[in-house]
């Protein structure tokens, strides 16, 4: 956080940092989801808290995204529906999540992308472990600094006291400051402007591009979705509703 700066060079910072340091983890993250894509398997998001929700949306049912992606939205349509506070209450219960993730039959050889600025709520760890109980490939998408930087004794810890970053077979690191907010300016006793909105969208679109990417050598057609408002655009989608919408349940 520096008040020198304006929040357009924090964001260029992030991004290029992420860019640099994580760009091996996104070809990793592509490799994994166009696998399970071509093994005629599903790619499951999941947002464990809030705006988390959010970079798992943005990958469900998307003009130029991928069609083979399941959205579970329980927590973040708490937030947006139930109430934001309801919602709060519900990502630190421990247990609420591994019936979530029943119902959405997460499966053996499928992906689960766990998305949580923080990495250390009920929600998060519980879904976690419940996809890796179920033998799916689980990535998951959170800042190091939350995690190294919350005492193990903090109320909001899962009752394991574990990290995001230390289940997932895969971890990607949005950097996430504690907080999340990036701007302070005098005369103001808080920080605010946060920053995992921006970096997530980007880590979103980087991990889809990779898949497709790979699929794409592998001479492998990836199934992605073209806009409605094109020209054959409903005919093309239609053909790719049809192939997931029984086994998507928010399609």
């Amino acid at each position: 956080m520096a008040m020198s700066k304006t929040f357009f060079e924090i964001c260029i910072e992030f991004l290029e940092k992420i860019e640099k340091e994580q760009a091996d983890n996104f070809k990793k993250a592509g490799k994994a989801m166009g696998d399970a894509i071509m093994a005629d398997k599903l790619v499951h998001v999941i947002g464990t808290g809030g705006h988390t929700h959010l970079p798992a949306y943005d990958l469900f049912y998307r003009a130029g995204g991928l069609a083979a992606i399941s959205f579970i939205p329980a927590i973040g349509a708490l937030y947006g529906v139930a109430g934001a506070t309801h919602g709060m209450r519900i990502e630190r219960t421990p247990g609420y999540m591994n019936r979530v993730i029943d119902y959405y039959r997460v499966a053996k050889g499928d992906v689960a992308i766990v998305f949580n600025n923080i990495g250390v709520n009920a929600a998060t760890i519980d879904a976690a472990l419940e996809c890796k109980k179920k033998e799916a490939y689980t990535i998951g998408v959170a800042g190091a600094p939350w995690m190294k930087g919350i005492p193990k004794d903090h109320f909001t810890r899962h009752p394991s006291k574990k990290n995001l970053m230390d289940i997932v077979d895969l971890f990607i690191d949005d950097y996430n400051p504690i907080g999340d907010s990036v701007i302070e300016i005098d005369g103001f006793d808080r920080p605010f402007a946060p920053i995992s909105g921006v970096t997530d969208s980007f880590i979103v679109r980087r991990m889809e591009i990779e898949a497709v990417k790979y699929m794409v050598s592998k001479g492998f057609e990836p199934p992605v979705y073209m806009s409605a408002n094109c020209v054959g655009g409903d005919e093309a989608n239609e053909k790719l509703i049809d192939k997931y919408f029984n086994r998507i349940k928010q399609l």
